[in-house]
């Protein structure tokens, strides 16, 4: 995606939209497939995954201690 001077511009995905990818890839569908649907880098898929595993443990720990 260019803008009007030629400078490629980084898109952006809402927290929902994110979480639904995600939600698709743990549950067995290919970071390729979901590439190709959604059109979104490989790379990214499994950056936001690994981003909601985090967050995951973090909620976990911040329970046991709580």
């Amino acid at each position: 995606m260019e803008n009007r001077t030629g400078v490629k511009s980084r898109r952006s995905y809402d927290a929902d939209f994110k979480q639904e990818l995600t939600t698709m890839l743990v549950s067995g569908r290919s970071a390729r497939e979901l590439s190709q649907s959604f059109g979104i880098a490989e790379n990214l898929l499994y950056r936001w995954k690994s981003m909601a595993m985090m967050k995951t443990k973090v909620v976990r720990h911040r329970g046991e201690n709580g």
